[in-house]
Protein backbone atom coordinates (compact mmCIF):
# COMPACT_ATOMS: atom_id res chain seq x y z
CA UNK A 1 0.00 0.00 0.00
CA UNK A 2 1.57 3.08 -1.20
CA UNK A 3 0.18 6.85 -0.47
CA UNK A 4 1.92 9.52 -3.03
CA UNK A 5 0.73 13.15 -2.35
CA UNK A 6 4.52 14.99 -3.82
CA UNK A 7 7.19 14.64 -5.32
CA UNK A 8 9.96 12.79 -4.14
CA UNK A 9 13.78 15.43 -3.07
CA UNK A 10 16.32 13.40 -3.43
CA UNK A 11 17.92 16.15 -0.53
CA UNK A 12 15.19 15.17 1.94
CA UNK A 13 15.83 11.69 4.59
CA UNK A 14 13.92 8.92 4.44
CA UNK A 15 12.20 7.89 7.70
CA UNK A 16 11.75 4.27 8.60
CA UNK A 17 8.91 3.62 11.43
CA UNK A 18 10.84 0.50 13.00
CA UNK A 19 8.97 -1.62 15.85
CA UNK A 20 10.92 -4.84 15.97
CA UNK A 21 7.98 -6.85 13.97
CA UNK A 22 9.25 -9.20 10.97
CA UNK A 23 7.19 -6.63 8.58
CA UNK A 24 9.29 -3.81 10.20
CA UNK A 25 12.74 -5.67 9.16
CA UNK A 26 11.28 -6.28 5.54
CA UNK A 27 10.92 -2.27 5.75
CA UNK A 28 14.16 -1.81 6.77
CA UNK A 29 15.57 -3.89 4.09
CA UNK A 30 13.55 -2.29 1.20
CA UNK A 31 14.49 1.67 2.77
CA UNK A 32 18.14 0.28 2.57
CA UNK A 33 18.36 -0.43 -0.76
CA UNK A 34 16.11 2.39 -2.22
CA UNK A 35 18.73 4.78 -0.19
CA UNK A 36 21.47 3.10 -1.40
CA UNK A 37 19.80 3.56 -5.04
CA UNK A 38 18.69 7.05 -4.64
CA UNK A 39 21.57 8.26 -2.86
CA UNK A 40 19.39 9.36 0.71
CA UNK A 41 20.18 9.82 3.95
CA UNK A 42 17.88 7.00 6.50
CA UNK A 43 16.33 8.38 9.73
CA UNK A 44 15.35 5.53 12.01
CA UNK A 45 12.67 6.06 14.31
CA UNK A 46 11.75 4.24 16.82
CA UNK A 47 8.12 5.17 19.01
CA UNK A 48 8.82 4.28 22.74
CA UNK A 49 5.42 3.28 24.11
CA UNK A 50 4.18 0.13 26.00
CA UNK A 51 1.60 -1.21 23.55
CA UNK A 52 -1.49 -2.24 25.40
CA UNK A 53 -2.21 -4.79 22.96
CA UNK A 54 1.05 -6.87 24.33
CA UNK A 55 1.66 -5.58 27.69
CA UNK A 56 5.32 -6.20 28.78
CA UNK A 57 7.07 -5.44 25.17
CA UNK A 58 10.09 -4.19 26.44
CA UNK A 59 10.37 -5.99 29.61
CA UNK A 60 11.05 -9.73 28.29
CA UNK A 61 13.24 -10.52 31.26
CA UNK A 62 12.02 -9.70 34.81
CA UNK A 63 15.32 -11.41 36.48
CA UNK A 64 16.81 -7.81 35.31
CA UNK A 65 14.49 -5.90 36.91
CA UNK A 66 13.15 -3.08 35.95
CA UNK A 67 15.10 -0.71 33.16
CA UNK A 68 13.68 2.72 31.39
CA UNK A 69 11.70 1.87 28.30
CA UNK A 70 13.93 3.62 26.13
CA UNK A 71 17.30 1.83 27.69
CA UNK A 72 15.51 -1.38 26.80
CA UNK A 73 14.37 -0.32 23.43
CA UNK A 74 18.09 0.53 22.32
CA UNK A 75 18.72 -3.22 23.22
CA UNK A 76 16.20 -4.40 21.39
CA UNK A 77 17.75 -1.70 17.64
CA UNK A 78 20.76 -3.05 18.22
CA UNK A 79 20.37 -6.45 18.29
CA UNK A 80 17.57 -5.87 15.54
CA UNK A 81 19.78 -3.74 13.26
CA UNK A 82 22.68 -6.84 13.78
CA UNK A 83 20.32 -9.49 12.53
CA UNK A 84 19.37 -7.18 9.51
CA UNK A 85 23.49 -7.14 8.77
CA UNK A 86 23.81 -10.81 9.41
CA UNK A 87 21.23 -11.75 6.98
CA UNK A 88 21.58 -9.10 4.39
CA UNK A 89 25.32 -8.02 4.51
CA UNK A 90 25.27 -5.58 1.77
CA UNK A 91 22.83 -2.92 3.35
CA UNK A 92 25.30 -0.01 3.54
CA UNK A 93 22.68 2.36 4.22
CA UNK A 94 22.45 0.72 7.81
CA UNK A 95 26.31 2.25 8.27
CA UNK A 96 25.39 5.97 7.79
CA UNK A 97 21.73 5.43 9.83
CA UNK A 98 20.58 8.37 12.57
CA UNK A 99 18.33 6.54 15.46
CA UNK A 100 15.70 8.51 17.10
CA UNK A 101 13.43 7.12 19.85
CA UNK A 102 10.74 9.38 20.36
CA UNK A 103 8.06 8.97 23.25
CA UNK A 104 4.03 8.82 21.96
CA UNK A 105 1.79 7.03 20.09
CA UNK A 106 3.27 5.74 17.47
CA UNK A 107 0.86 7.01 14.47
CA UNK A 108 0.66 10.57 15.33
CA UNK A 109 4.58 10.94 16.16
CA UNK A 110 5.29 9.56 12.87
CA UNK A 111 3.80 11.45 11.57
CA UNK A 112 4.92 14.61 13.45
CA UNK A 113 8.86 13.31 12.95
CA UNK A 114 8.49 12.99 9.46
CA UNK A 115 7.24 16.96 9.13
CA UNK A 116 10.26 17.87 12.17
CA UNK A 117 12.93 16.24 9.59
CA UNK A 118 11.61 17.35 6.51
CA UNK A 119 11.16 13.65 5.27
CA UNK A 120 10.13 13.31 1.90
CA UNK A 121 8.98 9.51 2.19
CA UNK A 122 7.60 6.95 5.53
CA UNK A 123 8.57 3.53 5.18
CA UNK A 124 7.04 1.02 7.46
CA UNK A 125 6.01 -2.57 8.18
CA UNK A 126 2.03 -3.54 7.35
CA UNK A 127 1.74 -5.49 10.76
CA UNK A 128 3.20 -4.37 14.31
CA UNK A 129 4.74 -6.75 16.71
CA UNK A 130 1.63 -8.29 17.35
CA UNK A 131 1.11 -9.66 14.28
CA UNK A 132 -2.52 -8.68 13.98
CA UNK A 133 -3.84 -7.79 10.12
CA UNK A 134 -3.27 -4.57 9.34
CA UNK A 135 -7.00 -4.23 7.41
CA UNK A 136 -7.86 -3.99 11.40
CA UNK A 137 -9.54 -0.31 12.22
CA UNK A 138 -6.83 1.67 14.13
CA UNK A 139 -3.93 -0.02 12.82
CA UNK A 140 -0.62 2.10 12.79
CA UNK A 141 -0.11 1.36 9.24
CA UNK A 142 -3.54 2.58 7.82
CA UNK A 143 -3.44 5.66 10.21
CA UNK A 144 -0.29 7.06 9.16
CA UNK A 145 -1.09 6.91 5.60
CA UNK A 146 -4.46 8.88 6.47
CA UNK A 147 -2.30 11.32 8.32
CA UNK A 148 0.70 11.63 6.25
CA UNK A 149 1.29 14.37 3.36
CA UNK A 150 3.85 12.72 1.73
CA UNK A 151 4.27 9.19 0.41
CA UNK A 152 3.87 6.19 2.94
CA UNK A 153 5.63 3.00 1.77
CA UNK A 154 4.07 -0.03 3.28
CA UNK A 155 5.97 -3.22 3.37
CA UNK A 156 5.11 -7.04 4.20
CA UNK A 157 7.45 -9.35 4.97
CA UNK A 158 6.89 -12.77 2.65
CA UNK A 159 6.58 -15.09 5.35
CA UNK A 160 6.45 -14.07 9.50
CA UNK A 161 7.73 -17.46 11.48
CA UNK A 162 5.33 -18.74 13.46
CA UNK A 163 6.43 -18.73 17.52
CA UNK A 164 7.44 -21.51 19.11
CA UNK A 165 5.90 -23.50 22.10
CA UNK A 166 8.72 -22.21 24.23
CA UNK A 167 8.16 -18.84 23.25
CA UNK A 168 4.28 -18.88 23.33
CA UNK A 169 4.64 -19.99 27.11
CA UNK A 170 6.29 -17.01 27.90
CA UNK A 171 4.33 -14.89 26.57
CA UNK A 172 0.88 -16.53 28.10
CA UNK A 173 3.29 -16.32 31.16
CA UNK A 174 3.79 -12.71 31.03
CA UNK A 175 0.45 -11.70 30.35
CA UNK A 176 -0.59 -13.19 33.23
CA UNK A 177 2.01 -11.32 35.08
CA UNK A 178 0.59 -7.96 33.56
CA UNK A 179 -2.87 -8.59 34.16
CA UNK A 180 -2.15 -9.34 38.08
CA UNK A 181 0.12 -5.97 37.94
CA UNK A 182 -3.18 -4.11 36.91
CA UNK A 183 -4.98 -6.19 39.06
CA UNK A 184 -3.28 -4.70 41.73
CA UNK A 185 -2.41 -1.04 40.56
CA UNK A 186 -6.65 -0.76 40.27
CA UNK A 187 -7.07 -2.26 43.70
CA UNK A 188 -9.19 -5.56 42.23
CA UNK A 189 -6.82 -8.55 43.94
CA UNK A 190 -9.21 -11.03 46.39
CA UNK A 191 -11.54 -9.14 48.51
CA UNK A 192 -10.62 -9.74 52.43
CA UNK A 193 -12.92 -12.38 53.53
CA UNK A 194 -16.05 -11.40 55.89
CA UNK A 195 -16.13 -12.05 59.59
CA UNK A 196 -17.96 -15.06 60.19
CA UNK A 197 -17.04 -16.13 56.30
CA UNK A 198 -14.24 -18.60 58.33
CA UNK A 199 -16.93 -21.08 59.71
CA UNK A 200 -19.17 -21.71 56.82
Amino acid sequence: MTHFTSELNDDQPVLVAIDFSHDSKAALEWACNYSTMRGKHLVLLHIVHDQASKPGFYNKDSRKGLKPMQAVAETMMADFIEELRTENPGLNALETAEIQYIAGLPPTRIVEVSKLLGADLIVMGSRGITGLPHKLLGSVAERVVELSRIPVVVVKAEEIPQPNKKEIKRQEKQKKKDRQWLKEKLGLGKKPQAEGDADG
